[in-house]
Order: C-alpha cells, then sequence, then structure tokens
C-alpha cells in the first residue's frame, strides 16, 4: 500500500465521544484503519472542517472528495468516508418486539374483572 502524503500530526487522533473504547476495539473498523485513522485523524479532521489548508497533492485530492468531486481512491480515504458514517450517522436501534412503542394502544383495553378467580 502506498503511504500517502498527508501530514502526520504529533498526537493520535481519539475520538472518545462516538468510540469510548477506542477506534481499535469499537469492532466497527478493521486493524489497517484503525490504524490509518488513529495516524492521520487529526490532519483530515482539520482538513474537513477547514481548520487546515490543503498543502500537497493528497490533501487536495482528500477535500475533493469530502465535497463530492473526487472519489476516494485510497483506503485512507475510505476510512475516513466510514468513519464519518458511524460517527455522525444515524445509529441503529434493535428490538425484541417491532411494536414495542404501540404498548400503551393494548394497556387501555385490559380489565382485572375478565379473570376473576374464585
Amino acid at each position: 500500500m502506498k503511504t500517502p502524503d498527508i501530514r502526520v500530526p504529533q498526537k493520535p487522533f481519539i475520538d472518545r465521544q462516538h468510540f469510548p473504547y477506542g477506534l481499535k476495539k469499537s469492532g466497527d473498523f478493521s486493524i489497517t484503519e484503525a490504524n490509518l485513522l488513529s495516524q492521520y485523524g487529526k490532519t483530515l479532521a482539520g482538513l474537513e472542517s477547514g481548520e487546515l489548508t490543503p498543502e500537497t497533492a493528497d490533501e487536495a485530492h482528500f477535500v475533493a472528495m469530502l465535497k463530492g468531486e473526487e472519489a476516494a481512491d485510497n483506503s485512507l480515504e475510505k476510512a475516513w468516508l466510514k468513519y464519518i458514517k458511524l460517527a455522525r450517522g444515524r445509529k441503529q436501534f434493535y428490538t425484541l418486539h417491532s411494536t414495542a412503542s404501540n404498548q400503551s394502544d393494548y394497556d387501555d383495553d385490559y380489565s382485572d374483572d375478565e379473570f376473576d378467580v374464585a
């Protein structure tokens, strides 16, 4: 794999709000993806927010990819898109009973008189 020409910050990228146990232990990312995000994440977040300006062709391509002008063509850009989807997207919530929110509709029909046991 070609090393991207993107600045490496001094500190690793950590998102405790969305991944409290870390990117590697979240189970959402492969080891390679977690390592790339940890290594380059602060720079990518700065480029996305506009705090940093692109200095290399890879950084300019990353910004263009975020704007939808280019397609993601390397594993770092694909990992960042996956991070955005998981961190900022809507979380799926599953229940055992699909009509659990409608349970109050059935509570009004219940009466103790029907089950009077002598």
